[in-house]
Parts: structure tokens; sequence; C-alpha cells
């Protein structure tokens, strides 16, 4: 087990792809149910109207298009550790992204916390386009690219969706 552990420290570190992970449906399976969990409680922590709905929904969108890619380029064979990955990293950094908003106070200026958010979601970002780069065996710009491009498609239709 500590060798996944180091394989998801270098899939956060971009230097592993979702092949160096283990192809073991029961664990991923595990890992998305809590990657689901985590969302779910740290979005009705935050509060706001619909959250934990948004927060499902944005998990089915990344999931769905995820799947429905790796099947138009005939890849279904790297769901399973593509899932795993994007289930692992989005349950480290988004509990990262709770622990900042927690300390935000909406009342207060607080440049260095935003900094610091605009690091984690430039990391995020960065993150995921390295686990497209590897699944899709493309380049790191072209990973970026479709990383923002489901980003901004996942919050159109959240934000349509939620009016």
């Amino acid at each position: 087990m500590s060798n996944f552990w180091s394989v998801v420290l270098d899939l956060l570190r971009l230097r592993a792809g979702p092949e160096d992970l283990p192809d073991q449906r029961g664990l991923t399976l595990l890992l998305i149910g809590l990657y689901i969990v985590q969302g779910v409680i740290a979005s009705e922590s935050l509060g706001g109207e619909h959250e934990p709905q948004r927060t499902l929904l944005s998990i089915g969108i990344q999931f769905g298009i995820v799947t429905a890619i790796l099947y138009w380029r005939r890849q279904p064979e790297r769901l399973q550790q593509t899932l795993m990955a994007f289930a692992v990293t989005g349950i480290v950094i988004g509990m990262l992204a709770f622990l900042l908003l927690m300390q935000a106070d909406t009342g207060v200026n607080q440049p260095l916390l935003a900094l610091v958010w605009f690091g984690l979601l430039g990391w995020s970002l960065a993150v995921e386009a390295n686990i497209f780069r590897h699944t899709l065996e493309i380049s790191l710009p072209l990973g970026m690219l479709v990383t923002v491009m489901l980003f901004a498609v996942n919050y159109l239709l959240i934000e349509s969706l939620f009016r």
C-alpha cells in the first residue's frame, strides 16, 4: 500500500500517470465513493444553495466526459485507472481547498489566502492536465486545453441548471 501512496504523491507532483496506479476495481470504486462523500460533506459545510447537488453533478459530468472521451478514442481499458487518478487526486486537492475555504472571511480582505487559493487552482488544473496527458497520450499543453475545456463545460452546465 505504501507504493500506492508514493504513486499518488507522484501524480500530484506530475511525475506519474494513471497507468502507474493499480488496476483494481474495488479500490477504484472505494476512491470514487470517498471522492463523492468528501465533496458532498465539504459543500454542505461551506453552505450555499444546492451545493451538494452541484458537487454531485460536477463529479458526474467530469466522469461522464472522461468516459465518453476514452470510448470515443477506443481506449476503454484506461477508464478504471483514469477515474481512480481523478478521484484520489481530487480527494487530496479537495481537502486542501476545504481547509483554505474554512479560513475565508467574506468581511475581510485576505490577499494571501486568495493567492494560495489561485495557486491551488492552478496546481489542480496541472494535475488534471497531466492525467489527460498520460491517458490520451497527448502533450501537456493539449492536456491543459482538454482540462480547461472540461472545466468550462462543467461550469456552464451547472450554472445553467442552477440559476
